[in-house]
């Protein structure tokens, strides 16, 4: 992983194209050199503390003042944004492959993914405001080069996670039944329900037909509307499950690679050797090494 403090985007950067890394910074005029109309295909959570923050997206518009909480998902399309001139705030951007990495349980968050798409600006109480600057101020702290040491994005990973559910909680009490609202679309449906599927079944199934199959849809079907509305094949989001399993594994008990490939449903140990290195780089026993 790849852990940078940013107090600015430069022209250069990949609003429109995606992050690997975290980014974080305070003042949004400094996006001012980017081209938009710009898709985002990354997590972007806003924070205003003070000011008011204009910003236009998709066909509509939301103004951010004091205590207002913003987190927009991947496919928004930012139009235009006007700071006022006492503006203050954070501002934090993380790519949704590295959040998959840190949050493990993908299905608790899915619900409020989908519920961010239409409704993404909540008003906090001054208690919340004041857990989210905490957190948010640690995470740029551990973020900082001066804090490197050995464990420094272990720390990283963990303040995020904090952070992550910390904000799920505060948008969980500020939502009603996302299940049960009218306005969830057919693809944000399919894609929760494929992964709750997916989270219940990735140790024996791997194949895209066999969700297709339970979820009554076409393979073909199934994969598009999950790309459309996650911007990540179904395919990607198996694989990911599998791969975090079985790092899980591999760093946390003393099974053999044999014994976890087993686990894991793999037809034998060489399969799922290749399998796993293809992903991630590297071999199941070398990933092992490295943790040592």
């Amino acid at each position: 992983m790849v852990l940078k403090t940013i107090d600015s985007i430069p022209r250069s950067s990949a609003l429109a194209v995606g992050i690997d890394n975290i980014a974080i910074f305070n003042d949004m005029s400094m996006i001012r050199g980017l081209e938009l109309p710009a898709k985002i295909d990354f997590i972007l959570s806003i924070m205003c503390e003070a000011g008011r923050l204009l910003i236009s997206y998709d066909n509509r518009s939301h103004e951010l003042t004091k205590n207002s909480l913003m987190v927009m998902r991947q496919g928004h399309v930012i139009n235009s944004y006007e700071l006022s001139p006492d503006f203050k705030g954070h501002v934090i951007v993380v790519s949704t492959k590295h959040l998959d990495k840190t949050v493990p349980t993908m299905t608790k968050f899915m619900p409020y993914m989908i519920h961010f798409m239409g409704n993404p600006v909540i008003k906090l109480t001054e208690e919340e405001m004041t857990n989210q600057i905490e957190l948010r101020n640690l995470l740029k702290a551990k973020s900082q080069p001066q804090s490197d040491h050995a464990y420094r994005v272990n720390v990283v990973r963990s303040v995020l996670e904090a952070l992550f559910f910390e904000t799920l909680g505060v948008y969980s009490a500020h939502s009603m039944d996302l299940r049960s609202m009218q306005t969830i679309r057919r693809k944000d449906s399919l894609l929760y329900d494929f992964i709750q599927l997916v989270e219940s079944e990735f140790r024996r199934e791997r194949s895209v037909a066999y969700y297709a199959n339970r979820l009554c849809v076409s393979p073909k079907h199934l994969s598009s509307m999950v790309k459309e509305a996650s911007g990540r094949t179904a395919g990607d989001w198996i694989d990911s499950y599998v791969i975090m399993e079985a790092k899980a594994l591999l760093k946390n008990t003393g099974m053999t690679v044999q014994e976890i490939s087993q686990a894991l449903n793999f037809a034998n140990q060489s399969f799922f050797g290749k399998y796993f290195k293809h992903l991630t780089g590297i071999s199941p026993r070398m990933y092992r090494s490295t943790l040592l």
